[in-house]
């Protein structure tokens, strides 16, 4: 979901991590459980989803 979403929207920049190979970054942002989705506005967490969302839903938070 994520991903198409990630094409559609040339406005918004996609980050996958990998929280098996970078437990730092996770752990500094709190993810306990996957999969996490932790929108950034000018370096601030401004919003976070946690658990399966389908695409409408990917992408209206991603442009919120």
């Amino acid at each position: 979901m994520v991903s198409s979403v990630s094409e559609q929207l040339d406005d918004v920049d996609f980050y996958y991590v990998d929280v098996d190979q970078s437990s730092d970054l996770a752990g500094q942002f709190g993810v306990q459980s996957i999969p996490t989705l932790i929108l950034i506005k000018e370096g601030e967490e401004v919003d976070r989803s946690v658990g399966f969302a389908p695409e409408e839903q990917v992408k209206d938070f991603a442009q919120s």
